[in-house]
């Protein structure tokens, strides 16, 4: 099950069509609410929901979870439109907003590019923790940054056989492209929660760049979204947290769309082509040489065997 459909199973079992009614004639607040599972770059969605219905009447909210905690000392302009949930009442709306993106905003993706840029504008880069972001040197147009998502994609078997991919093989297409449209780098940088799988799977990337670096062994996920968000020109896989951070450095630099590269991959069960996730003025790789998904990325290998064969 997708992390859609979970979210749609999950609000079509919470409460009986009477409750619901009555909530949403008696309650005194909507509340977005959050699924235990979600991490950060899902949880944005919600909150960007909430950015868009910040000057209604009724106080519309999000759900706060185990794992909003990380990262709500760093977003205090969001603080005042999350709630705990003691802070529900029996009566107050629940939504479910992630279930329905298309419905509540009219996109497929869950926001238009207007909402979603105000947002950020105002949500997110007025965090203390991205000010001067701007100025970095990953802005420099001699830059090109890597945002790896592996993590549980690949340790669980579910999520690997629904979200895991060659991520090798999309690098060794992805680098020399974007490095072909937008010129030379003298350094790459690359971003991971496996950065020991990258520095084993991804030596090639010295030969395009006379510096290959990472960030601090003492970097926190905050590092990592400063990193990526102030990023000119990236490469970056199917997770939701590269995604935004896409989006960002898109506001905050005022980049071209055209230098932020994806997977035309996202999951499996979206079927072949570019996923609507995306912005569909990035540039993609479309096919990789032994598809997206071969069988020993499904079965859990870190590398394709037949490699070792022809040695």
């Amino acid at each position: 099950m997708s992390a859609v459909s979970r979210a749609r199973s999950l609000a079509a079992g919470a409460v009986s069509p009477a409750i619901t009614g009555l909530r949403n004639r008696l309650g005194s607040q909507v509340v977005n609410w959050t699924p235990e599972f979600m991490g950060f770059g899902n949880q944005l969605y919600l909150w960007a929901w909430a950015h868009a219905r910040r000057d209604e009447a009724v106080p519309h909210r999000v759900l706060i979870v185990e794992r909003s905690r990380y990262w709500l000392p760093f977003f205090p302009a969001v603080r005042p439109y999350l709630v705990e949930r003691s802070d529900v009442g029996f009566w107050d709306t629940r939504d479910h907003f992630y279930a329905y993106k298309e419905e509540h905003s009219g996109d497929v993706r869950g926001y238009t590019d207007e909402s979603r840029a105000a947002f950020v504008r105002d949500w997110i880069l007025s965090s203390p923790a991205l000010v001067g972001a701007d100025g970095g040197e990953l802005a420099d147009d001699g830059v090109l940054t890597l945002n790896l998502r592996r993590g549980d994609f690949y340790s669980n078997p579910w999520f690997r056989s629904e979200y895991a991919f060659d991520v090798a093989a999309y690098v060794r297409l992805a680098v020399p492209r974007a490095i072909e449209q937008d010129g030379p780098v003298r350094r790459i940088h690359v971003v991971s929660d496996d950065i020991e799988w990258c520095r084993t799977h991804l030596g090639f990337l010295s030969s395009y760049a006379a510096e290959v670096t990472e960030p601090h062994p003492s970097s926190k996920p905050i590092d990592h979204l400063r990193d990526v968000s102030s990023s000119r020109r990236l490469v970056i896989a199917n997770g939701t947290f590269s995604l935004w951070a896409a989006a960002m450095s898109r506001v905050l630099l005022d980049a071209p769309p055209r230098t932020v590269w994806v997977p035309a991959f996202f999951q499996r069960r979206y079927g072949p082509g570019r996923c609507e996730e995306y912005d569909q003025d990035w540039s993609f790789v479309d096919d990789l040489p032994g598809g997206w998904q071969p069988d020993w990325v499904v079965e859990g290998l870190d590398h394709d065997p037949a490699q070792d064969a022809s040695r």
